[in-house]
């Protein structure tokens, strides 16, 4: 591990001949150089780098997530949320929002009706399954697309074209199935919306009870998944929020962070090491 910014002694000059005093000098300014080292947080160093860390724990609710040791412990957001009902169109001239109806796994990740909110700032990788019936005798267009806090998000919207009903009592299916990634700044205010349209109102989403002979699992209408993916490069901090630094050698230095004027930032600890831009 190399310590950026750390300095050695100034080592006194040796005399011409033999002298104790000089010699007792020499070697308390080495025991105490050692001793520095020998430490296992060195604060004169400026920064650390090292090209490989184990053991210990780093933890940050900046970013969100836990890393423990080799990463046999990393705890980040994630959640699985289904719906277990039909959800019908309300016509050819509006959108319709998917719902949920539980969360099957979640660690932070939760809904409220169509809205999914997050715990952490950052992107999460969203997926997502639809299990869509067409009972008219045509091909219908079918479209879904996300939104961010109320709004469409530009670029993000998909056309498929569900295949007409094979019979009067077997109806047409198709299973769009969408991945994309979803930036959350301020998870107190974002959410994430999923809505869709259909030329036809026959066209909805269904879901099918568990079969039998052989047994089969139930066909939630609606799968989701969320997962974090990364930290914000840039995360602004929200106007009515605090971040606080705090610890032995703080040191903040990635991206940019963005400070609002009624919004503070608090440094705590030794020597913080804090770059704004």
């Amino acid at each position: 591990m190399a310590l950026v910014g750390f300095r050695a002694p100034a080592l006194p000059l040796p005399p011409n001949d033999y002298n104790r005093q000089q010699f007792d000098e020499l070697v308390r300014a080495l025991r105490v150089y050692f001793n520095l080292i020998d430490s296992l947080t060195p604060q004169q160093a400026q920064s650390y780098r090292a090209d490989e860390f184990f053991g210990g724990v780093c933890r940050g609710d900046l970013y969100g997530g836990t890393i423990a040791g080799f990463g046999s412990g990393i705890n980040l957001p994630f959640g699985i949320l289904i719906s277990n009902q039909d959800q019908s169109s309300a016509g050819t001239t509006v959108e319709n929002l998917i719902t949920y109806s539980s969360v099957e796994e979640s660690n932070g990740v939760t809904f409220e009706g169509s809205k999914i909110r997050f715990p952490n700032a950052g992107y999460y990788l969203i997926t997502f399954t639809l299990q869509v019936t067409n009972q008219t005798n045509a091909i219908k267009e079918f479209e879904v697309w996300l939104k961010d806090t109320g709004t469409n998000i530009d670029s993000s919207n998909t056309r498929f074209d569900i295949p007409a009903r094979k019979s009067v009592s077997i109806w047409g299916h198709a299973v769009p199935a969408i991945t994309s990634i979803f930036a959350i700044h301020d998870p107190e205010t974002e959410y994430l919306e999923v809505a869709w349209w259909s030329e036809s109102t026959d066209v909805y989403l269904e879901n099918y009870a568990a079969g039998t002979s052989p047994t089969r699992p139930a066909i939630p209408s609606v799968i989701l998944t969320a997962n974090f993916i990364s930290a914000m490069t840039n995360f602004p901090i929200p106007a009515t929020r605090r971040l606080v630094l705090a610890g032995a050698a703080p040191s903040l230095i990635r991206g940019t962070v963005g400070i609002p004027p009624v919004a503070s930032l608090g440094l705590t600890g030794a020597a913080p090491t804090v770059t704004i831009a």
